[in-house]
């Protein structure tokens, strides 16, 4: 008969002292994602009336809903452009300028630059958008201004259908790539100096070492950025609310836009729900294919 496994007072302490720092977290958990992630779940398969609480269950019409909306739809298509191109601008262009500044800039000016690419990270996104907003203006904005001036028409940023999606594209990466540089460049230096050199003498050109040993040594911290910009685009809003307010018409409205629109303008809690339940699912299925992709190309020893 197998004896019971004995612990001793230190283990116990231990082991108490452990659940004890883990009890806020969970309960924060608890409290602000699970029970809301359930509630919003339930109203999503019901009609709901914020102003006197009274609910009736109509089962998934919410869903056939959004899913027959001609509005529900557009705000999907613009959700994964966003997701797809802000997600690979700002991984890619972070991964150019952690190794540009980790490995062609002295390091004085890698210092520099470093801080300087960072900084649009530090600024409030609201107050960035307002910025961009001028600076997109058709007729005084800076950008047409020099546009004009190299004999290039003046291009509607915020007033066409085509470049609204750009301009917002333009802000986030602005925005978020000094965080992915940063991140990627944490990963750059970590990498064996020695395998570096050993491919150069080799005769591996630079962007062959650049192809063949920086992206494999530093994958799983490209891998990270990848996850967390594929998950802020699938949640942008404020740079649109800001620069287009999901203009015009609907042809940069992004599906988050669209939840607060139905659950704060419209009261719709059922098809803001319904949105919400779709877009949680949206997220879990493109973090899962990001995993099982990463298995090719992630490489942690």
């Amino acid at each position: 008969m197998q004896k019971k496994k004995k612990w001793n007072p230190s283990k116990k302490r231990e082991l108490r002292a452990a659940y004890l720092f883990t009890i806020p977290s969970f309960v924060g958990f608890l409290v602000f994602v699970f029970i809301p992630i359930i509630w919003v779940i339930i109203i999503s398969f019901q009609k709901y009336n914020v102003f006197t609480t009274a609910t009736t269950f109509v089962g998934w019409d919410n869903y056939r809903q959004i899913l027959t909306n001609s509005r529900s739809l557009v705000a999907l298509k613009n959700t994964l452009w966003y997701t797809v191109l802000c997600a690979l601008g700002n991984t890619g262009m972070g991964l150019i300028l952690a190794v540009l500044v980790d490995d062609v800039l002295p390091h004085k000016l890698s210092v520099f630059f470093r801080s300087i690419y960072f900084f649009p990270s530090l600024v409030g996104l609201t107050f960035v958008a307002i910025i961009w907003q001028a600076f997109f203006q058709t007729d005084a904005g800076v950008i047409n201004y020099y546009l004009t001036r190299i004999g290039i028409a003046k291009i509607g940023w915020l007033s066409s259908q085509t470049f609204s999606k750009i301009s917002v594209l333009i802000l986030d990466i602005w925005k978020n790539m000094g965080m992915s540089m940063l991140l990627i460049l944490a990963g750059l230096q970590n990498v064996d100096r020695g395998i570096i050199e050993a491919a150069e003498i080799d005769g591996a050109s630079a962007f062959q070492r650049f192809l063949k040993v920086i992206i494999p040594l530093a994958s799983p911290q490209i891998f990270f950025v990848m996850i967390m910009n594929v998950t802020g685009a699938l949640r942008i809003y404020e740079s649109i609310s800001v620069l287009t307010n999901g203009g015009p018409g609907d042809s940069s409205r992004s599906l988050v836009m669209l939840i607060a629109e139905k659950g704060f303008t419209s009261f719709d809690y059922g098809a803001a729900s319904a949105l919400s339940v779709l877009l949680l699912i949206l997220i879990s299925i493109v973090t899962f294919i990001q995993f099982v992709g990463s298995r090719k190309w992630v490489h942690y020893e």
